[in-house]
């Protein structure tokens, strides 16, 4: 991975639109009969601007390994599911897998561990995943389906921009995660007191963060190939850690709002 990027550990650890301005009524209106006569042109969205063969191709060695990558996962919370493997040394193993893989130089070795870090998050995550889906297996589905729409939509929006239009994200995302790994550290030597309002910055913030990492890694993985950087491996596993930060915090909201839910019920019995 470009050694310009923060490093991908940060992002394992951390689990709004903003108001349009109104005008005049004639003009809202005008504005919005326009935007349905205008024709559609549909070719438009098969062009990807400065996306030549050399970086589709690489593309589409990156998707299909993170395709593959999130199989594995699915098969590493099938395991624990089974055998109840997920613990502290599994999850030792995840970050000696994602920072061992920046020493791996053959290929083929490099897809074996991808494929090792998506089983070991799997194995992780299964836990969790187990005992929502004992309640409320909806849960999951509603928040895999909607990671895939977020990232469909953020990665296309990165592929569809100008060149090099959203690098600038990066210094405002590492930021953004310093000082959520700042208020984290802060909460532990206080003992939680802040833990409530931590939850929220945690749950909401990393959300918007792990959102925002997908166009600016989707660019950055395009400004490697032009640079000669070939490394769809490393590549597949940054766009992977994005999507299952979104995932496990899509699938936290959504409990949290059902527990919400279930307790209004509850006090208006």
């Amino acid at each position: 991975p470009n050694s310009e990027e923060p490093p991908r550990t940060q992002r394992m650890q951390f689990g709004g639109a903003g108001m349009h301005r109104m005008g005049g009524m004639h003009g809202g209106m005008h504005g919005f009969g326009g935007a349905f006569s205008r024709p559609m042109n549909w070719e438009a969205l098969g062009k990807f601007g400065d996306i030549d063969a050399k970086v589709q191709r690489h593309l589409l060695k990156v998707y299909a390994t993170l395709c593959s990558g999130i199989l594995a996962s699915a098969l590493g919370v099938y395991i624990d599911a089974k055998f109840a493997v997920a613990g502290i040394m599994t999850q030792v193993a995840l970050l000696v897998s994602i920072v061992g893989l920046n020493f791996i130089k053959d290929v083929y070795n490099r897809l074996a561990v991808f494929h090792v870090t998506g089983l070991l998050i799997g194995c992780n995550l299964s836990p969790m995943l187990v005992a929502i889906a004992m309640f409320r297996p909806d849960i999951i589905i509603t928040a895999l389906l909607g990671t895939c729409v977020i990232f469909a939509c953020f990665s296309g929006a990165a592929l569809l921009a100008k060149r090099r239009h959203f690098l600038y994200l990066g210094g405002a995302l590492s930021s953004a995660l310093s000082l959520m790994a700042t208020m984290r550290f802060l909460n532990f030597v206080m003992g939680g007191a802040l833990s409530q309002g931590m939850f929220f910055v945690h749950l909401y913030g990393g959300l918007i963060v792990f959102m925002g990492y997908i166009i600016f890694d989707t660019q950055m993985i395009i400004e490697d190939v032009h640079n000669k950087r070939n490394d769809f491996v490393g590549h597949a596993q940054q766009l992977f850690i994005d999507f299952v930060g979104v995932f496990v915090r899509l699938v936290q909201i959504l409990m949290r709002n059902a527990d919400k839910k279930r307790e209004n019920e509850r006090r208006r019995r």
